[in-house]
């Protein structure tokens, strides 16, 4: 018997709530030539007994693997080595196929011998079956250069000869082994979408993905594994320059009563658990394995003494016409960019500028940056956090809405805010454009905890509240997780 020219792999793992859904969407294709082949991790539910029932009634077309809850990554290499298809496609024991996704994906290769992996659009809907929403998603390599976002693992078609010239999944992950699988694929292949809908994917609170600070801590391993393995030479080898912008601030918004918070010293001066605020941010950029140099520009000499002896450099110190308030952010690193080449004769590859007004960014944060930058080419890399809240905008008759729909926190995607805590560019950047963010812009993601950016009084004690509690738990910053992650 001539073996199928596709392989729809489903994993499972006590979804059997979810699974009949799934597998009738698996059965009910507009495509013939085709296999289903299901992963059942340990499940301790129903899922074996309705794998029985459609392995008996569909003995063509099912076969089963059983594992013993080995996790999902090694669950899709165990389906995918059993398959025999030339193509396979990923399914989750939660979601659900459009009836002519195989149809449509796999003409698409096969019309396209150059490309090995498509991917749909998709919709997300709920535990009522009612659809949430349509996601589009940019077209890879045409509309857009992937920045760290990946399609759905589950729904995307590839050859399966490129899945073992990769050596399939990253079992030693918990978490991102999609994204890690994701940008090898695009080192070595190209990807393409096809911008319909053919793929459901529910959103509920059992979802792997809820774990915000999880999977932020694993995709920052993925991006550096990368780098260290994949990249070579002159990209790992860049001499990276933190500059640490500092000028004499002495006032933030505090409430009445309050009086001066911070005593009559400069921000950076302030004592924040115990220490000087700027040292947060010099600890961090000393820490960054990926900094070569960090150093401080500023035009004060009490800021200076205090940044040299927490171990940064301060090559000479600002002009006073460069600490206005009015003074663009990029002609004080232009400035210093100047100062450190005439002091040292240094150049560096890629700047890291970190304001010292956010001290709960962390070393793996700039770590993450220049990794990102590294491996997906863009200009600039700056800090975000999601904003998921309902936007409005002034309108004629007074407020608009920004967008028409009014979906619930939980159903949006959740657009990007720049943090202002975390910036990496290029030197060309600056010097050429006048700016700190190139055209071409990549993102590290950052939990709310670390975005914080010390404007007021509030932000000062909620760094404080944060820091206790890292020390009071042993837990560094980055994995603390947000109440509303």
């Amino acid at each position: 018997m001539a073996s199928p020219k596709v392989s729809v792999v489903v994993t499972a793992h006590n979804y059997a709530k979810y699974l009949e859904a799934c597998l009738n969407s698996a059965v009910n294709q507009t495509y013939d030539d085709y296999e289903v082949v299901v992963v059942d991790d340990g499940s301790t539910d129903e899922t074996p007994e309705i794998l029985r029932e459609y392995t008996y009634e569909y003995p063509d077309l099912f076969t089963t693997v059983r594992l013993s809850g080995e996790g999902l990554p090694t669950a899709a290499n165990a389906g995918i080595d059993t398959a025999e298809g030339e193509y396979v496609v990923r399914l989750d024991a939660d979601d659900y196929f459009d009836e002519n996704i195989l149809t449509v994906l796999s003409n698409y290769l096969d019309a396209n011998p150059d490309i090995d992996l498509v991917y749909p659009d998709y919709y997300t809907f709920d535990d009522g079956e009612d659809i949430i929403n349509h996601v589009r998603l940019p077209e890879v390599g045409e509309e857009i250069k992937l920045l760290n976002r990946s399609p759905l693992a589950a729904g995307a078609m590839y050859r399966k000869s490129a899945w073992e010239q990769l050596g399939g999944y990253n079992e030693s992950l918990d978490y991102q082994e999609d994204y890690d699988f994701w940008i090898r694929f695009i080192s070595e292949f190209d990807v393409r979408n096809v911008n319909l809908p053919l793929m459901y994917y529910r959103q509920h609170g059992e979802s792997m993905s809820t774990n915000l600070s999880g999977r932020l801590d694993a995709r920052r391993s993925v991006k550096r594994e990368f780098v260290e393995t994949k990249l070579e030479g002159d990209l790992v080898d860049r001499e990276v320059l933190a500059v640490i912008p500092a000028r004499t601030e002495r006032r933030i918004d505090a409430p009445d009563g309050v009086g001066d918070p911070l005593g009559g010293k400069p921000l950076a001066l302030y004592e924040l658990c115990g220490r000087p605020l700027i040292e947060y941010t010099i600890e961090a950029a000393l820490e960054a394995d990926r900094v070569d140099k960090v150093t401080v520009s500023t035009e004060s000499e009490a800021i200076a003494e205090v940044a040299r002896h927490a171990g940064a450099e301060v090559p000479a110190l600002r002009p006073e016409r460069l600490a206005a308030t009015h003074v663009e952010l990029a002609e004080v690193v232009a400035n210093h960019l100047d100062v450190v080449a005439a002091s040292g004769a240094y150049e560096p590859d890629v700047v890291a500028i970190l304001p010292y007004v956010s001290p709960l960014r962390t070393a793996a944060h700039v770590d993450e940056a220049l990794d990102t930058k590294q491996i997906f080419s863009v200009d600039s890399v700056i800090g975000v956090e999601q904003n998921k809240k309902f936007l409005w905008q002034p309108g004629k008759f007074g407020l608009e809405p920004l967008f028409e729909e009014r979906l619930l926190r939980e159903e949006k995607e959740g657009l990007y805010q720049e943090n202002g805590g975390l910036y990496v560019t290029e030197p060309s950047v600056v010097r050429n454009r006048s700016q700190i963010i190139g055209e071409h812009v990549g993102h590290v993601l950052m939990q709310r905890h670390a975005s914080v950016h010390v404007d007021s009084w509030l932000d000062l004690s909620l760094c404080e509240r944060v820091l206790e509690t890292a020390n009071e738990t042993e837990t560094p910053v980055s994995e603390l997780e947000n109440d509303d992650d």
